[in-house]
């Protein structure tokens, strides 16, 4: 009954996030505007996604390989899209779902689920991070027509960033501490309601972290994975410039790759992979700082994330159909 409640409250969300914009955007001109757009420019958006797909799915094949993953390449890449199902369709995935892929990674290949877990959070560190970095550089370039203070959050939030991840690495024993707390008191729970009290943690988070450690030992493995999550982000970006092309108008790169980081924001919204939120921030951006018209900007937004988040849903989707199957 929860997960229902839950998932009515994400999708009403949802649902108000697309009613907002659509109070100060005629859908039927943005509508319009889509089917007057160039399909040619349109094509690129898809063709890009796909490399950005490639590229990030390799970052998660290339670190799971390290830790006993061998299933190769391609099914390697066919688990990605099955995790991006989960990752892009319940409500904070961003925050939880790691789990998914070390599962999936871990079911038929010689992996242990530890050591798939800690793959898949640094892969998850090395694709997503670049929206940040690359969005700063983004900002800097277009810092003429950026509000006041939007650099220096970045900065921070990316320091903020970095300084856990180095607390987690360098302070091991602030995370056991953790760790152990957290199991003592599931124990206790589990006693107080009369089940066994066998929850174990410590031996888990070592397994963690030996999967870091063998990772980390693979400098080029970890310089490949910081390229080609570099380079997914790139083409992650450049189609909304390139969407902007479809319907006539001009984004810069930078002004892009400003808007693409700070949809990363509406993370905290309890909407299906950040929908409606991603779309009233890009909406909001373009007209507000692009300087581009509500129907027009609301077009380019329906381009890109066709292109972009429904694309990656149908693939993962398609993808998925042998485990509904079995």
């Amino acid at each position: 009954m929860r997960d229902k409640v839950k998932a009515l409250l994400s999708a009403s969300a949802a649902l108000l996030a697309f009613a907002g914009i659509f109070l100060f955007v005629d859908l039927s001109e943005a509508l319009a505007v889509v089917r007057d757009s160039d399909r040619r420019y349109v094509s690129i958006l898809f063709v890009s996604m796909t490399v950005a797909t490639l590229m990030r799915g390799y970052v998660y094949v290339r670190l799971l390989s390290l830790v006993g993953f061998d299933g190769g390449m391609r099914r390697g890449l066919w688990l990605f899209l099955v995790y991006t199902v989960f990752r892009y369709t319940l409500p904070y995935a961003m925050a939880g779902t790691q789990t998914v892929l070390a599962y999936l990674s871990s079911r038929n290949e010689r992996v242990d689920v530890e050591h798939a877990f800690g793959a898949v959070l640094i892969a998850d560190i090395l694709v997503y991070v670049p929206h940040f970095t690359l969005g700063a550089v983004g900002i800097f370039a277009y810092s003429g027509t950026v509000p006041d203070g939007t650099l220096l959050s970045t900065g921070l939030l990316l320091g903020g960033l970095v300084a856990v991840l180095c607390v987690g690495y360098y302070k091991r024993w602030i995370v056991y501490r953790a760790f152990e707390r957290l199991t003592d008191l599931a124990n206790a729970v589990l006693t107080r309601v009369g089940r066994a009290s066998n929850v174990g943690g410590a031996s888990r988070v070592s397994s963690f972290y030996e999967s870091i450690d063998r990772i980390s030992a693979s400098r080029r493995a970890t310089a490949s994975g910081v390229v080609f999550g570099h380079l997914g982000m790139v083409f992650l970006m450049l189609p909304l410039t390139v969407a902007g092309y479809a319907v006539g108008v001009t984004i810069p790169i930078g002004l892009a790759a400003g808007i693409v980081m700070t949809t990363k924001f509406s993370g905290v919204l309890p909407t299906p992979g950040g929908v409606g939120g991603i779309e009233a921030i890009m909406v909001a951006m373009l007209v507000g700082v692009g300087d581009i018209g509500g129907a027009t900007a609301a077009a380019v937004t329906l381009l890109y994330r066709l292109s972009t988040y429904w694309y990656l849903l149908l693939l993962g989707g398609i993808a998925a159909i042998p485990f509904v199957r079995g």
